[in-house]
């Protein structure tokens, strides 16, 4: 009977701790398991939607033409304020504005630069009403269709706000402090890329919007006269004047190296008395 009751009592002593870390080890190995399943659902769904294919939001992903219109306009006028001033009042007819303005004085001609902006709608008959201004020199207008840009940043836009709102959700359901801290990453990288495509977005639809015209209006000077055409003559003692002035310039190049030159005129002194007592000793001995 007492060994009977020692064996039992060292049955539970040796292998109740085996059980509890066998519960434990399931344990752990369970949470893991759920953790790992968890981030590679986030995975799965923030590279699903990472694509241009778009999300599951409802918002709509406006399309249609997205044209940049720009053009350029030199005139050349009789009086540049008249001019300026016309040019003001037409665009202000035309609901547009001036974004930038710099004004050139040349000895042969004024100068007056002006950035237009105005609607896309507009953008045509403001050209056609600025030629009348003055003299055409030169005009040329461009325009960039940035249609499949502009879609395209739209679904990629939708697809990461989506991914945002995903990781938002699971954030709140974080329970460790690394998982928080993962989350947390992931959404800050994900926002600084919808703030990027945010920005870019935003400058196309104002390039698209508002039309640009960069306008140069132009004064010639009637009292501007050319320097007078030199002769022959003149231009040969100009010229031997310059070389006179290139043969003083060498000469006092060679006078600022007196040091090297008197080094050497001794150096040439000594070799020729050396080889002359040379000689003369040769000389003797025969």
């Amino acid at each position: 009977m007492k060994t009977t009751l020692k064996l039992s009592l060292y049955f539970w002593i040796l292998f109740i701790p085996f059980f509890a870390s066998c519960q434990r080890s399931e344990f752990t190995e369970q949470d893991s398991f759920k953790m790992s399943t968890e981030e590679a659902s986030i995975s799965s769904f923030a590279n699903q939607q990472d694509g241009t294919e778009g999300g599951i939001s409802g918002e709509p992903i406006v399309q249609g033409l997205h044209v940049i219109k720009t053009g350029d306009m030199n005139l050349q006028v009789q009086e540049l304020e008249k001019a300026k001033e016309a040019v003001l009042q037409k665009v202000k007819a035309n609901k547009g504005f001036t974004s930038a303005a710099n004004y050139n004085d040349y000895s042969s001609s004024k100068q007056q630069n002006i950035t237009i902006r105005v609607s896309s709608g507009n953008f045509e008959n403001l050209m056609k009403e600025l030629s009348t201004i003055g003299f055409v020199k030169n005009q040329s207008q461009s325009s960039q269709d940035v249609s499949e840009e502009f879609v395209d940043i739209q679904a990629r836009l939708k697809s990461k706000r989506e991914v945002e709102n995903r990781y938002s959700e699971i954030l709140k359901e974080a329970k460790t402090i690394s998982e928080i801290l993962e989350i947390e990453d992931k959404l800050r990288v994900i926002r600084e890329e919808i703030e990027a495509r945010e920005g870019r977005l935003r400058y196309l639809k104002d390039q698209v919007s508002l039309s640009t015209i960069n306008l140069t209006l132009i004064q010639e000077l009637e009292n501007y006269s050319k320097a007078p055409e030199r002769s022959f003559f003149s231009r040969l003692f100009e010229n031997m004047g310059e070389g006179w002035d290139d043969f003083l310039m060498f000469v006092v190049g060679v006078m600022r190296l007196w040091v090297f030159w008197i080094v050497l005129i001794g150096i040439i002194f000594i070799i020729t008395k050396w080889r002359k007592a040379r000689k003369a000793r040769k000389v003797r001995k025969r």
